[in-house]
């Protein structure tokens, strides 16, 4: 029998023995460990009442221990009494000050009161008491408390502090990702782990940071290094493949990226995501059947699945069967109605229908739903467009712009429609404005308004591009 048998029979056994004190109002002796045991059961069966009720008889025996105190104090916090607890904290605290576990329940409470500080400040008196084998857990607490605070600058300085006296601690190493992350902070987290892993080079969740933060900064070839050196490390760590196939995809290397993702099959089963994400694959590949294949393959496994939705219809619209992928798209739509990119997806291909009026009614909705999202007012703009209204269209652009004023893809688009309602002299003057300040956005102009070719500013504007 093992041993995790046997304990779970003693501990019947004890819950047993209880049980037929409370049924028969006798009175058991219990130690304190035991009456421990028997309140942690109740507190994991859900069984809260019991629970105090063993506080109770606890009480009666040992009135002035300060174990089952503690243990009615966490069982009040968890019941959300967190004042009740407080009080008997304080007392407890009082008694005994270097009690780690009082202080530790005692930040618990203060952070669950939002008393952040008040719970650090705990959290750091428990920790000058905790040994090698629990500080590690203290310093995260007290990461999360800075965090709650929006200190996340503290809790990098808090966690990189832990990573140096546990550097195996591997909690600490993704949490610490998400700081760096929070803060915009990605080159300086690529200088840590390297620096990290100088020193721990068998650390696989530091490469695979290493490689989330590599790739943020499309740094992709040094992120695919990365994720390799993990994966050498920890062949079964699945979320390493699934970023090492979107670094292949970014890189148009999609049947590299395919391979990736079916290596995960080894693993675990594939989930829908992994589905549509090779049927995306394969609709960059121009391989549409196959596409659609996985696209439905995604649904079988998940059909609230949006993405793939998506997938259908625009892989459809690409054979030509733009009218039979709408209701895919409208599917998607329906999934996540606060995703604004499946409805302008719906826009595009109403428009190449020649369904202006529906899409003009969808855009319109977006505008004002999705205000700041400048993608949303270039659609709008573009129906009016379409229909050969480009004063309306420069209108429209214009109050996008108003509301979006750093994006300069409504200002490229504003120089489109100058040119359209005649307006060369203008157009030109902010076409320069905006090469001076994005030069990149000027590749957009012509793939949207080809006729600009033959525009002498914009030929020598794009002469200036550097060559790719």
């Amino acid at each position: 029998m093992s041993e995790d048998q046997n304990h779970h029979n003693d501990t019947r056994k004890l819950i047993d023995r209880y049980e037929m004190m409370v049924a028969n109002d006798e009175a058991y002796y219990f130690d304190v460990d035991q009456f421990e045991e028997i309140i942690d059961f109740y507190w994991d069966q859900n069984k809260v009442q019991q629970a105090i009720q063993a506080v109770g008889y606890a009480y009666s025996l040992f009135p002035e221990n300060t174990d089952i105190m503690l243990k009615e104090s966490q069982l009040l916090a968890g019941i959300g009494q967190l004042t009740k607890a407080l009080s008997r904290l304080k007392l407890l605290e009082k008694r005994d000050s270097a009690n780690q576990d009082v202080l530790l329940t005692m930040g618990s409470i203060y952070s669950q009161l939002r008393e952040h500080k008040k719970a650090i400040d705990y959290f750091k008196k428990a920790l000058e008491l905790a040994g090698e084998e629990f500080e590690d857990e203290i310093f995260l607490e007290i990461a999360l408390e800075y965090e709650n605070m929006d200190r996340f600058d503290k809790a990098i300085e808090t966690l990189e502090e832990a990573l140096r006296r546990q550097p195996e601690n591997e909690t600490l190493l993704y949490e610490l990702a998400y700081c760096f992350d929070v803060m915009d902070r990605t080159a300086e987290s690529i200088e840590y782990y390297k620096s990290f892993i100088d020193r721990f080079p068998f650390s696989f969740p530091a490469w695979y940071n290493l490689g989330n933060a590599q790739q943020k900064l499309e740094l992709l070839d040094e992120a695919l290094e990365a994720y390799e050196y993990c994966l050498a490390i920890q062949p079964d760590f699945v979320p390493a493949y699934y970023n090492k196939a979107h670094a292949l995809f970014k890189l148009e290397r999609y049947q590299e990226a395919i391979q990736t993702f079916e290596d995960t099959y080894t693993y675990e089963h594939p989930q829908a995501p992994v589905y549509c994400h090779i049927g995306e694959c394969f609709e960059k590949l121009g391989e549409l059947d196959k596409a659609l294949f996985y696209y439905r393959k995604s649904i079988q496994t998940d059909e609230f699945y949006a993405d793939s939705y998506l997938g259908i219809g625009v892989a459809m619209d690409l054979q030509g069967q733009t009218a039979e992928g709408i209701p895919f798209i409208e599917r998607a739509v329906e999934l996540e109605p606060d995703n604004p990119d499946y409805q302008l997806f719906l826009v595009e291909m109403l428009l190449k229908l020649k369904k202006v009026s529906e899409a003009e009614a969808i855009t319109e909705m977006l505008v004002t739903r999705f205000p700041e999202n400048e993608d949303v007012w270039m659609d709008h703009a573009d129906v009016f467009f379409v229909k050969g209204e480009p004063k309306a269209a420069l209108d429209i652009i214009d109050e996008g712009w108003n509301r979006n004023p750093q994006s300069s893809e409504l200002g490229y688009r504003k120089v489109v429609y100058l040119l359209a309602t005649g307006l060369k002299a203008e157009a030109e003057d902010l076409l320069l404005r905006l090469f001076r300040n994005d030069p990149e956005g000027l590749e957009e102009v012509e793939s949207y308004y080809p006729e600009i070719s033959s525009n002498l500013l914009y030929l020598e504007l794009k002469r200036q591009l550097p060559a790719k």
